[in-house]
């Protein structure tokens, strides 16, 4: 216990006296990736452009940020919820302009329960990112659970508009328009 205690120091000190690093989801390649990703009617070749956009959304240019990111997502994987929002917290403190922190923040938020901080986050990633289509499903997700039908269907036909190869999504997507179809008969 006291060597992780020792060593989450020694990254705050790296924190504090490093400079922030340039956010990825400006990476010029993002644009040919989500071209390819509306263009491509094959599911596999889909979700391989689709890990490369995540690939790119993940990667700081800090190995600090990196680490924090990684750390964190595995507290999250663990349900070590607590953990995990202190560590993206840090990385937004760190790297503002970081859309992937922003992300990974308002996920744990969701997970437990803190809806509106959640969207807030939501919000700052779809500054920094409008096309991220994750953020835009969590999104979706929230607004589906308080019974905002408008809000949800905004939220995942842009995520759908995006990326198309998302079926969980769609199928949602194509319930609550039958849904709100048959309230208008």
């Amino acid at each position: 216990m006291g060597r992780q205690i020792l060593k989450l120091i020694l990254i705050a000190g790296l924190l504090f006296w490093g400079n922030p690093a340039f956010a990825r989801q400006d990476d010029p390649k993002l644009d040919e990736l989500f071209e390819q990703l509306a263009e491509t009617e094959d599911f596999q070749k889909a979700k391989v452009i689709e890990g490369s956009i995540w690939k790119i959304w993940l990667t700081s240019g800090s190995d600090t940020v990196d680490f924090l990111m990684l750390q964190g997502i595995s507290y999250m994987s663990r349900g070590e919820f607590g953990k995990a929002l202190s560590l993206f917290s840090t990385v937004i403190k760190v790297d503002p302009e970081f859309s992937e922190g922003w992300n990974k923040r308002a996920t744990v938020l969701f997970l437990i329960g803190e809806y509106d901080s959640s969207i807030e986050d939501i919000g700052r990633t779809l500054e920094l990112e409008p096309r991220h289509f994750g953020a835009l499903s969590g999104l979706g997700q929230i607004y589906d659970l308080q019974d905002i039908e408008e809000g949800a269907l905004s939220a995942y036909e842009k995520a759908v508009n995006l990326n198309p190869h998302m079926p969980g999504v769609k199928a949602r997507l194509d319930q609550l328009i039958v849904e709100r179809d048959k309230k208008r008969i």
